[in-house]
Order: structure tokens, then C-alpha cells, then sequence
């Protein structure tokens, strides 16, 4: 082949390769939503039915346009309005991205309806009512009975007696593993500083305790349990601690005991000053051979003659008088006291050095009426609650052990409950539907 030839064939070749490369070119494209000019991943791009890209992460694609002829692509996307568009020469962007906004869909959903979970039944028997509950590691101990309770304390109205019981244990998955009879008339369960469960009879306590399959019943004397086990309500490493609180006296020591020993310690005193001055001011109203009984007493006890008059004139059963209520939790390394008549937090190293107080925000205006005037820990957690009740509708609210500050609201679903524990995030309670024959039932729901 001549060399002139050859190098128009060359020349040729290179002109028409110019040519082709010319007419085609790889073309970027990014999609964002018209509202926010956020990126919109997966959308499709079409162009006589066929699929040219879909969109990245970041909105972006890539297809191959052909410079010089208008392209006509069809963006498409579940959630976005359908849109065409032409891109002529013209309208390339000086980076040669194009950039496209597609408007978002109103999608219309069906209705839905959100209800609050029904509580799970724990206890449920058709021949037995729940009269008393108390959980801890055994499981779930339920005082059950088949009868009304038609009794009422001698001494205190405001106590019931339970005829005819029985004691009854669930396990963990709250089936019966166990249950025997109670041999006397009860007042309830109550539980020691261990949180083992006590029973208290209206003639003896009953220690309760597993034996195989069977639950053995060891009574005590009623005046051991009340001087001896339910002062105690908790412990921590070398004292067991509680208070020697009554109905009866407007003022309270807590105190720790060191059984080793055998030495006491004051962690703090709690004084209601105005219900005190009430108490103590009961001696100008004493006869004279009354005032001469008090102070004779007064000198034989050690104790202060207007503190005799109190007691000799019975002033808990006076309209005016409340029992002072100020309990002690132990909180990790803190002993906290609530000290209501106050109106605050009182926190305790467990050297039983003060560290420091803060205000109960159950008892600020507003909050104050609704205040059940009980303090609910979960032994488990060690989380406190103040509980509420109003109108027959319950809620509890946890109490910030460091500033005394309250929690969100968890309103208990049945009304009227009774016996509220908290228990592992659970809060457990006794209740009877409305107008209902069924028996009194125990529920749990998971605290939110």
C-alpha cells in the first residue's frame, strides 16, 4: 500500500473515532426533595422503558447521554410524585450534573387505633379471693381466702381481719407451687429487714419457710415481731437498720444496730413540731391528781412529764392527730430519710454522716393533695416511688434520690388498687373489675 494512502486511512480512522466520542458522553445526575433538598435514594430512571439508573445514597446516578439530542427521562419513586423531563443541550448545569427536586406524596394511611397493653393476671382463682401479696425471691406469696371479710380490729377500726386463709406461693411464672392453710385469724403478710415474708396473726407471727413441695409455718410471739422484726427494714454491710416509729408518738429515731456488738447508733431524729406541741400540750388539760400520776411517772421513766400526758390522754384518737410518716431506704452508698414534716430529702453516708438534703417535690403545691402519703421502693432495683391516689385512679412517679425531683406519671390501669408493690420494674396490685362476680385478682404491668 502506497505511504500516502496509508496515511489518509490513518487520519481517517482518527477523525471519525473524534467524532463518536463527541456524541456520546457519561452523564451525571442528582435527585433531592423539593421541601428540604434532601438526597432521595432508589429512584428509578427510565427512558422508552428502559432503565438507565437508579439513584444512590446520596441521590446521585449516572447515565449515558448523547450530546446534542434532547433526552426525555422519567424519574420514579413510591414515595414522590412521577416526573418527566426533556434535557436539551442547553440545560446542563457548567459542572454537568443535572439536578432534579421531585415533590413528596401525601400517603393516606388507614386508621390506627393505639391502646395502652392490659394488664397480665398473675392470680386469678374462681373459689379464692387475693387478699395480700409480697414478692420477692421465692416468688409471688399470696394471702388468698374463700369468704368476705366481715372483721374489724378491736382496737383500730381501720384494720381488717382475714378469716380462713390460706398462703399460697407462685413461682416465677406465677403457677402454684405450693400452699397450706394459716391456723388463726391474720391481720396480713409483712416481711423482715431480708424481705422474707411474715405473717401476722391476731394471737401469734408466723415465720414462713419452703420445706420440698410444702410451706412450713413457725410461730413466734406477736410482742417478738413487733420489737424485734418489723422495727428492721434493711441492711448494709456490718448494721441493720430501721426505726423505733409508732402510732402513737409524733417524733422518731433512725437508728442502726450492729448485732456483732450489740451496739446502737443514731443516724438521725424526726420531729412533726406542730403535732408535737399538740401532744405534749395535753398535760394543761390533765386534772390534778392526773398531772400528779404524769410527773410521778415522768420521774420514774426518765422521760419528760408532758410526754406521759400524751400518752395517758390517748391523743392518737383525736381528730388533729397524724401519724408521723418519714421512712428510711437504702439507696447504694446512701441512706435516705423522708422526712415529711420538714418537707425533705435527708441523705446519710453509711458512716451515718449527713451529705446532704433536698426538697420532696411531691409535696409543692398542687401535687401535695394527691399524695397517697406512701413511699413504694423496688427492692430489686432499688428505685423509689411516691404513689398517688385520686378518685379512684392511681398513678406512681419516681423520686431522683439526689434532688428529690419527680418522674413522669405511670397511671395503674384498674381503679381502686390495692397493696401496690413495685417489684423488678413491675408494678403488682390487687383489683376487682367494676360490677364484676370475679374475685379479686392480682395484675402486674411493666412500669414505663
Amino acid at each position: 500500500m502506497p505511504r500516502t494512502l496509508r496515511y489518509a486511512l490513518v487520519l481517517l480512522a482518527a477523525l471519525a473515532g473524534g467524532r463518536l466520542s463527541a456524541q456520546w458522553k457519561e452523564q451525571r445526575v442528582v435527585v433531592l426533595d423539593s421541601l428540604d433538598d434532601r438526597p432521595i435514594a432508589e429512584v428509578v430512571l427510565l427512558s422508552e422503558g428502559r432503565t438507565l439508573a437508579i439513584t444512590d445514597r446520596e441521590g446521585r446516578a449516572r447515565i449515558i447521554a448523547e450530546q446534542g439530542i434532547s433526552l426525555a427521562v422519567r424519574f420514579r419513586h413510591v414515595a414522590y410524585g412521577e416526573r418527566v423531563l426533556a434535557f436539551p443541550p442547553e440545560r446542563l448545569l457548567p459542572d454537568g450534573t443535572w439536578v432534579v427536586r421531585l415533590l413528596p406524596l401525601n400517603i393516606l394511611l388507614g386508621t390506627v387505633g393505639i391502646e395502652r397493653p392490659k394488664p397480665e393476671t398473675v392470680f386469678l382463682r374462681k373459689d379464692l379471693h387475693a387478699a395480700d401479696l409480697l414478692i420477692n425471691a421465692d416468688g409471688l406469696w399470696v394471702l388468698a381466702y374463700e369468704h368476705p371479710r366481715l372483721l374489724r380490729a378491736e382496737g383500730d377500726a381501720r384494720k381488717e381481719i382475714l378469716r380462713d386463709v390460706r398462703l399460697v406461693l407462685l413461682d416465677t411464672l406465677y403457677t402454684e407451687v405450693a400452699s397450706c392453710p394459716v391456723p388463726e385469724d391474720v391481720f396480713g403478710l409483712r416481711h423482715d429487714l431480708r424481705n422474707d415474708v411474715v405473717i401476722e396473726g391476731t394471737r401469734h407471727a408466723f415465720g414462713v419457710a419452703r420445706q420440698g413441695t410444702g410451706i412450713v409455718l413457725r410461730p413466734f410471739g406477736l410482742e417478738e415481731l413487733r420489737r424485734a422484726v418489723l422495727p428492721w427494714t434493711d441492711s448494709i454491710p456490718g448494721w441493720v437498720v430501721g426505726s423505733n416509729g409508732d402510732d402513737v408518738y409524733p417524733a422518731l429515731d433512725h437508728l442502726a444496730y450492729a448485732p456483732p456488738q450489740d451496739s446502737t447508733a443514731l443516724i438521725c431524729s424526726v420531729v412533726d413540731t406542730f403535732m408535737m406541741a399538740l401532744f405534749r400540750s395535753e398535760y394543761k388539760y390533765l386534772k390534778g391528781p392526773e398531772k400528779v400520776v404524769a410527773m410521778d411517772l415522768a420521774a420514774e421513766l426518765g422521760i419528760d412529764k408532758e410526754v406521759v400526758a400524751g400518752y395517758m390522754s390517748g391523743f392518737q384518737h383525736n381528730i388533729w392527730f397524724k401519724p408521723i410518716y418519714a421512712p428510711l431506704f437504702v439507696v447504694g452508698d446512701t441512706l435516705l430519710v423522708f422526712d415529711h414534716a420538714r418537707g425533705r430529702l435527708r441523705k446519710f453516708t453509711r458512716g451515718f454522716t449527713a451529705a446532704g438534703d433536698a426538697p420532696l417535690g411531691y409535696l409543692v403545691k398542687g401535687e401535695r393533695r394527691d399524695w397517697a402519703e406512701r413511699i413504694v421502693q423496688d427492692r430489686e432495683t432499688q428505685a423509689l416511688y411516691a404513689q398517688y391516689a385520686r378518685y379512684g385512679a392511681t398513678w406512681l412517679r419516681r423520686v431522683d434520690p439526689r434532688t428529690g425531683a419527680l418522674g413522669d406519671r405511670f397511671r395503674i390501669t384498674s381503679e381502686y388498687p390495692e397493696r401496690v408493690q413495685v417489684h423488678g420494674g413491675y408494678v403488682y396490685y390487687i383489683a376487682r373489675p367494676y360490677a364484676s362476680l370475679q374475685k379479686r385478682t392480682i395484675y402486674r404491668e411493666r412500669l414505663r
